[in-house]
């Protein structure tokens, strides 16, 4: 899918897998579906890393920040499901029907960032009427680098995840400045 959603053709698709596009619709009624079905394997690429970053920190701030320095030491086979990843914000705009599966079927990350949150809420780390806004920015923020390193490359991935650690800590900003 390195074409894009629309570009793709089930043809293509089916001929890069060395199968029939018959065979491809057996496995998977639409294109649809295999799309939603390489976004889980994507996602499971990575899981693992990321459950195995937070589950030794000591904090959920820790967490977090461990969530997303460890973009930045995924293996080779990672990295190229963080770049098929980083494509799917924009394939979620253009096509509402991956969106609406997408959302309705979160997945993995979303979960592990939710848990997070209700951790560091149920810790007094998260205030309660933040958790929603913590939950989308870190999201976001996952979403975001790995469209930045995707689009510029691992040396532009190494300061923006420098950043997000260092506005995560409150460090991003001269504290002397105020507005």
């Amino acid at each position: 899918m390195r074409l894009g959603f629309e570009r793709a053709t089930n043809a293509e698709i089916a001929s890069a897998a060395n199968i029939t596009a018959a065979a491809m619709y057996k496995h998977f009624p639409s294109k649809a579906d295999l799309y939603a079905a390489v976004v889980h394997g994507a996602v499971e690429d990575v899981v693992p890393r990321l459950r195995e970053a937070v589950a030794r920190q000591p904090s959920v701030r820790a967490a977090f920040q461990a969530l997303i320095g460890i973009l930045d030491s995924f293996d080779e086979r990672q990295r190229g499901s963080a770049r098929f990843l980083s494509s799917l914000p924009t394939e979620m705009q253009r096509h509402p029907h991956i969106a609406e599966r997408m959302i309705s079927q979160p997945g993995e990350v979303f979960t592990i960032v939710t848990d997070l949150v209700a951790v560091g809420v149920h810790n007094g780390e998260i205030a309660r009427d933040k958790a929603q806004r913590v939950v989308s920015v870190m999201i976001a923020t996952f979403m975001g680098v790995s469209a930045y390193s995707n689009a510029l490359g691992p040396s532009f991935s190494q300061h923006a995840v420098a950043g997000m650690i260092d506005l995560i800590n409150g460090a991003l900003f001269d504290a002397e400045i105020r507005t």
